[in-house]
């Protein structure tokens, strides 16, 4: 498909620049916007006509490209229309291709033309792809605004945007406050200061802002000290040290930015942190800053954190964070807009009002940072893992060197060396590679750890000079690479044997490959029987599962997991007991065996490469309120298992995710493991068998992160031939339903407070089966149909009871229909549908059952529900143009079509709201096809308009 897919892509290109001059002073001459249709609409029949086997990233690019295409086939025809038919205006063109269509086309074609260049590296296609993408910064402000959870005023049109961020809060609050100053002629009265900079720096925090930071291993003993001057290593001839950082930091001689670099696992990120920490470094920088103060702030760049942990925006939060809590009197100047609306804020409308944070917002407000405090303070920020971003590098450095400009900042960076860090700063500055100058640090390293047994240091001191021979020989063949050092000794110390003396472990050292993925193949597949590699492949999976999942709730804190959640992960044994047992506190002996034992095959299986991280943070601290603080033995049990299991090292996560690594070890994975099955379990093990005195209450925030995870798991279950899935499931509601001191509401269940607020629920009709309602919001499809079916039996005996105005399943199942955004909920799935469509009964109701809305109490039915979503969706701006994502329009367009031709009323209407008038389905269906031009929405509509036509038949005499 490579020659039609070039035709395409160039012919698209020249359309979408036309396009663009519409808006502009120089339009394109009709005959000349004809041709450009005709190119295109040529190239797309190509495109459609092109067959053959095609696989992979080549089978990605083709659908997109093609599903592209019939969208633009649509878009053509109208223009074509206008063009042949109609007056031919401008204007009438320019509502065919709107700047917020001509983005988004450039947009997704630049993807796309990247993707090609990728499969087709000698493609001639590069003078487009760079066209378009200066032409994607052209486009009007307009169609970047960033959608936010308040809806646009009535006053707005449909070619606005929804108000933006902070700097735009919604029109209610704004009336609120000038209520509040009519009632009050006198002048308004402000929120003290203190309270303002608490709520400001409450939004800026992130779960686990700190959690890199602490996992960073501290510096050993007397290494680094040169750093500041000791040892003689101020040599301004020593290769890779030609700068002196001590001057650096206490002059402003030397220029903003010093750079630290290394090879992977030299130390970089331990240095960082020493260098950060350092008394002397904050002695060095007051002499620096003279008579202004000193405020410093750190970031630790992680790509295998949250997405806050390793992109622009985590990194401008924390370090806002850092300085205004040092400096509060400049938060009003650093949130000038959000300042002054916000001080005449009643409580309770603060703490209404979510701040979602964009990189522009916070970009202007660390600039207006740096203008404020420039005059009256010095600023020095330590900045690790430049590498480790995941936004464009060349525009991160781009930032760093601007702030630099005459600001009174100075910038400590770290990365790997490569080649764009080097030409932006290795020239231009002073720097260090790491990796060229910490022998002396390797080599007392190498002493020390050698002469930590008693045994091994008798043996080195009866041989002096083959013990310098074995120092020597592991510095030169760490070269440079503290991690490659660390895990070489503790392998040849492994099952040491004196008989062989120094000679033996030179030998045993000697046969180390000398590159850290050479260490890793060794320790994983060469040192270890099949049986040994399924363990490995278990720990691996169990570990991966759970950072997905945590990410998908973004839940950052619970991405690693603790000893205590593996414990009940691995025996394939403690099924039986999370399907049948009863809820019984272990003793200390069962959970010290249990830690212990998952501790030690961690630790063998995985040769040291995973550790434990045992400093718990804030946001998720176990609530002990029965613990015996006298009992230490017992704390400290209780402190293993909540330490959490980490990767030593970004170089280990990164070589498992080799494509060939990750395959052996797949392929290594005991037969019927499922890893998220296994999580599910273990969270219904730790209900079932808690550290803590088994105690009733009703502290729902208390259970909800692990349901979350735990539901989560749930969904991406797959190898369940057992059928334990639904057990487990039942299980954890049962749990949760004794733990729960319900009162005398019959409708009183712990999963009812996952509806909403209570003053919500509390006039909203109950809700029929709360658990069922949850994991139908969680897309547990299986569990849902399997629970129906039985619920269906049961009450063919009549043993159910239903409330009518309830709200129904299918509700529940598209409330997300387009759009995820802030929630820890899936998209709506179309499997879960066609299930629920499928049996239809007094429990589940179909399409068109009438109930009473959660929120509104005004009547409401499913398919309403799903017209208004879809409504809304085009008003928020949650569908994109030329959606080429399986999980997109296509996901939701299914989801219309199956209620479509289940019995859904074509002729409903969907309520004028404060937004949108009232309209039919057919004009919902009409105008979301009209505004995106997808060929799934002409289809959707073609249906609807023959389902109509066909009722209307029906009842005609």
């Amino acid at each position: 498909m490579g020659d039609a897919a070039s035709q395409f892509l160039t012919a698209s290109a020249a359309v979408c620049q036309a396009a663009w001059a519409l808006h502009g002073e120089h339009p394109a001459q009709k005959h000349v916007l004809a041709d450009l249709f005709s190119n295109l609409r040529d190239a797309i029949r190509s495109l459609l006509d092109t067959k053959g086997v095609i696989t992979g990233a080549v089978d990605a690019l083709s659908h997109a490209c093609r599903k592209v295409a019939c969208d633009l086939a649509i878009r053509l025809d109208r223009a074509q229309d206008l063009l042949v038919h109609g007056p031919a205006k401008d204007s009438r063109l320019r509502e065919v291709w709107p700047l917020e269509v001509i983005e988004a086309l450039a947009t997704r074609l630049v993807a796309l033309m990247r993707q090609f260049q990728a499969v087709n590296p000698g493609s001639d296609i590069l003078g487009d792809e760079q066209a378009l993408s200066r032409l994607r910064f052209k486009t009007s402000p307009q169609t970047h605004q960033t959608e936010r959870n308040e809806d646009p005023q009535p006053s707005l049109s449909e070619s606005q945007s929804p108000p933006k961020t902070f700097s735009s809060l919604p029109e209610s609050i704004a009336i609120n406050v000038s209520v509040l100053k009519s009632k009050n002629s006198s002048q308004p009265v402000y929120a003290p200061a203190g309270l303002l900079n608490e709520f400001i720096l409450d939004t800026l925090a992130f779960k686990g802002m700190y959690d890199r930071e602490e996992s960073v291993a501290k510096a050993h003993k007397k290494t680094f000290e040169w750093i500041f001057g000791a040892d003689g290593c101020q040599d301004p001839n020593k290769d890779g040290f030609r700068h002196d950082f001590a001057a650096w930091l206490e002059t402003s001689d030397h220029g903003p930015i010093y750079w630290m670099t290394g090879k992977p696992g030299s130390g970089k990120s331990t240095l960082m942190k020493y260098l950060y920490e350092h008394p002397t470094t904050q002695t060095l920088l007051r002499k620096w800053a003279g008579v202004y103060p000193v405020s410093t702030a750190g970031f630790y760049s992680w790509a295998s954190g949250s997405r806050e942990q390793r992109s622009k925006s985590g990194l401008l939060r924390s370090l806002l964070y850092q300085l205004l809590s040092a400096n509060p009197h400049l938060m009003p100047r650093a949130f000038p807009k959000l300042w002054h609306k916000i001080r005449t804020m009643t409580s309770k409308e603060r703490i209404a009002l979510h701040l979602e944070w964009d990189s522009d917002e916070l970009l202007d407000a660390f600039r207006l940072y740096v203008d404020a405090a420039s005059p009256e303070l010095k600023t020095c920020l330590f900045i690790d893992g430049l590498d480790e971003f995941e936004e464009d590098h060349q525009a991160l450095i781009s930032f760093f060197q601007n702030l630099g400009h005459g600001k009174n900042v100075k910038m400590c960076l770290s990365s790997r060396p490569w080649d764009v860090f080097e030409v932006a700063f290795q020239a231009t500055g002073p720097s260090v590679k790491l990796h060229e100058i910490t022998k002396n640090d390797l080599y007392q390293y190498a002493a020390d750890r050698l002469g930590e047994s008693a045994i091994v240091r008798r043996v080195l001191k009866r041989d002096s000079q083959g013990t310098e021979a074995l120092y020597q020989m592991t510095v030169e063949r760490a070269d440079g690479v503290f991690l490659w050092i660390k895990l070489a000794l503790n392998d040849i110390l492994k099952e040491f044997d004196p008989e062989f003396g120094v000679s033996g472990l030179k030998k045993k050292l000697d046969q180390l490959p000398t590159e850290l993925e050479g260490l890793y193949e060794k320790f994983l597949f060469q040192d270890q029987s099949d049986a040994q590699l399924a363990e490995t492949a278990s720990f691996l999976f169990l570990i991966e599962s759970r950072e997905m999942v945590a990410d998908f709730v973004n839940d950052v804190s619970a991405s690693s997991l603790t000893v205590w959640e593996l414990a009940f992960a691995l025996e394939q044994g403690d099924d039986d007991y999370a399907a049948d047992g009863e809820v019984s506190k272990v003793s200390d002996k069962f959970v010290h065996e249990r830690c212990n034992g998952t501790k030690e095959r961690m630790l063998q299986r995985f040769a040291g490469l995973l550790g434990l991280q045992g400093k718990q943070t804030q946001d998720r601290l176990r609530t002990q309120r029965f613990a015996d603080s006298n009992e230490v033995e017992g704390a400290s049990i209780r402190q293993l298992a909540d330490s959490k299991v980490t990767f030593i090292h970004r170089t280990v996560r990164d070589w498992l995710r080799i494509d060939h690594v990750h395959r052996r070890l797949e392929q290594r994975k005991p037969a019927a493991f499922d890893p998220h099955l296994r999580l599910l379990r273990s969270y219904v093990l730790r209900l079932k068998r808690p550290m803590e005195e088994v105690e009733h209450h009703r502290r729902f925030d208390e259970w909800w992160p692990d349901v979350a995870l735990a539901m989560t798991h749930s969904r991406y279950i797959v190898d369940d031939a057992r059928k334990l899935q639904r057990r487990f499931l039942n299980q954890l509601n049962k749990t949760l339903s004794w733990l729960w001191d319900a009162n005398a509401n019959p409708h009183d269940h712990w999963a009812a407070k996952a509806f909403g607020f209570f003053h919500v629920r509390k006039k909203a009709p109950p809700i029929w089966h709360p658990f069922l309602c949850l994991a139908t919001k969680f897309g547990l499809t299986t569990y849902v149909s399997e629970e129906l079916d039985a619920c269906m039996l049961q009450d063919s005996h009549g043993v159910l009871g239903v409330d009518e105005k309830a709200t129904p399943l299918l509700t529940y199942a598209t409330e997300f229909l387009c759009s995820r955004e802030r929630t820890i909920y899936p998209l709506s799935d179309p499997c879960m549908i066609r299930n629920l469509l499928e049996r239809p009964h007094r429990i589940n109701p179909g399409p068109n059952h009438e109930y009473t809305d959660f929120e509104t109490r005004a009547p409401m039915t499913s398919w309403v529900a799903l017209l208004r979503h879809l409504r809304n969706a085009r008003r928020r701006r949650k569908i994109e143009y030329f959606d080429t994502d399986p999980n997109g329009t296509a996901r939701w367009a299914e989801i219309v079509r199956l209620f479509s031709q289940s019995g859904a009323d074509v002729d409903a209407v969907v309520a004028a709201d404060p937004w949108d008038a009232e309209i039919s389905t057919v004009g919902i269906i009409e105008l979301l096809a009209d505004t995106y031009c997808a060929v799934e929405l002409e289809d959707i509509k073609r249906l609807i308009v023959a389902i109509k036509s066909r009722h209307n038949n029906s009842h005609t005499p």
